[in-house]
């Protein structure tokens, strides 16, 4: 049982840049997913959204599904939606220095990011704009929009870096390869030793690099990893949550109940039962 839809494109083969102001009763999507970027600022309305395997209240200025429950249909929701193909601005124009910070940006993108603070005010300045704008002057805007969330350090991830399971091109090679040997094998027991022999460093040496590179302890990675695709079983599959805790790595399912509703904030039943409402 596959619970996540693709769903279709909006940007046309004849567009650049997608882009919509919406207003109406509810967001009318259930948990999807698409292969095009997507910039999303709420404007009025709306009670929680999911990104990844995180849900969390919805607020406004936010960038998946999105939720409005019977009571806050009576406002509505109005929003800007912005989505652009990934191959917009074509491999070769990638490659250049100066726009290695928006290559970096749109990696970190895969797990949502939370906009904040004066960032969020001067996106938000961007976006108002967009919808009116056409053709090579909406292209520009994005690229300011992008410049300016490249070079700020106000955006966070949301989702589990687990739930989408890729390892990061930028990530060194080193800690590449071990966090390969770590999503292959999250259902088995993972040392410290172990992994640092792979990396080919001492476990003091192995532990900072892997740190500076994740922005994790390994064992924090460890949980996270093991949480996210325990996620992704709850959301896609209808097996139990016993045989679940054993595939991600936990030794009984009471603990990892704990583990699970410490990290999601909610046990793992009312987790599936949560999104299958929005499926």
């Amino acid at each position: 049982m596959r619970l996540i839809k693709e769903q279709q494109s909006p940007v046309s083969a004849n567009e650049l840049v997608a882009c919509e102001h919406l207003s109406q009763r509810d967001f009318g999507c259930v948990w999807h997913h698409h292969p095009e970027h997507e910039i999303f600022f709420l404007l009025r309305g709306g009670t929680e959204r999911w990104i990844g395997d995180k849900m969390a209240p919805l607020k406004a200025g936010l960038p998946h599904d999105f939720r409005n429950d019977r009571k806050g249909r009576q406002a509505g929701v109005e929003w800007i939606l912005v989505q652009f193909r990934p191959n917009l601005f074509g491999e070769e124009w990638m490659q250049y220095s100066s726009v290695s910070a928006i290559r970096r940006l749109l990696d970190r993108a895969r797990l949502g990011l939370e906009f904040r603070g004066d960032t969020r005010k001067q996106a938000a300045a961007i976006l108002h704009k967009m919808p009116k704008a056409h053709g090579l002057r909406r292209m520009a805007l994005l690229i300011e929009f992008l410049e300016l969330a490249a070079s700020s350090d106000d955006l966070k991830e949301i989702a589990t870096p687990g739930f989408h399971a890729t390892t990061d091109a930028h990530t060194s090679d080193r800690i590449g390869n071990v966090v390969a040997h770590i999503k292959a094998n999250l259902g088995k027991p993972l040392y410290v030793p172990e992994l640092a022999a792979l990396a080919g460093l001492s476990e003091s040496a192995f532990s900072r690099l892997f740190k500076k590179c994740t922005g994790r302890s390994v064992p924090q990675y460890f949980n996270e990893l093991r949480i996210a695709r325990a996620a992704r079983l709850l959301a896609e599959t209808d097996e139990s949550v016993k045989q679940i805790a054993h595939q991600c790595g936990y030794p009984t399912a009471a603990y990892f109940h704990r583990q699970f509703q410490r990290h999601q904030e909610l046990p793992p039943l009312a987790y599936r039962e949560a999104i299958r409402r929005h499926a």
